[in-house]
């Protein structure tokens, strides 16, 4: 007997469903990808438009099950048919020195 497609399709499932764990537990996606609840969205930016793409930076603070809270960025793009979320995570200090770096490239 071929164990092949059976262990393939067990690897699916647990992946799969660890996900869906987390997204329960998290109450979101953005959540279940950085391993913290959402206190809140600091806010979005629109990312210049490609031909039927769309972009958007949001930017969330995240709480942790243990720790200290952390920044959370997301890159969303939406396209027909398609659509994907980069989660990016920083402590305060990293967001704070992002913060910096971008005050100092844009003056």
């Amino acid at each position: 007997m071929d164990y092949f497609p059976l262990v393939i399709a067990a690897v699916f499932v647990l992946v799969g469903g660890r996900f869906l764990v987390n997204r329960v537990k998290y109450n979101s996606w953005t959540g279940a990808f950085l391993k913290g609840s959402i206190n809140r969205t600091v806010g979005e930016v629109e990312l210049t438009p490609a031909t039927g793409m769309t972009q958007t930076l949001r930017v969330v603070t995240l709480r942790p099950d243990d720790g200290p809270e952390f920044v959370g960025f997301v890159v969303i793009a939406k396209a027909p048919l398609a659509a994907s979320m980069t989660p990016y995570r920083l402590s305060k200090s990293e967001a704070q020195r992002l913060a910096s770096l971008l005050s100092t490239a844009s003056t």
